[in-house]
């Protein structure tokens, strides 16, 4: 995976880990909602900045986000996060 993805699919899981939707973690990251769902579909190309500043959000290290385990198993995740049953 590429590292676009694997940033992407981390944030989904941990905001789903959260039970946050996405406006709830925009609003969280002073991000725009359209721009949390650009980075979990893996298409932004983020700043070492944002990528500090989503894992602050989460209170998670850095390195988590890049987690090839973690991301696989996000890909199973349904598209909204009130549908997510743990």
């Amino acid at each position: 995976m590429k590292a676009m993805e694997l940033v992407g699919l981390n944030t989904k899981w941990y905001r789903y880990q959260n039970k946050l939707t996405q406006e709830q973690f925009a609003n969280k990251t002073k991000f725009k909602m359209a721009y949390i769902s650009t980075i979990e579909n893996g298409d932004a190309n983020l700043t070492c900045r944002n990528i500090d500043n989503i894992a602050k959000a989460f209170g998670i290290r850095v390195n988590l986000l890049f987690d090839e385990d973690t991301a696989k198993k996000a890909k199973t995740l349904p598209k909204r996060v009130d549908l997510y049953k743990n």
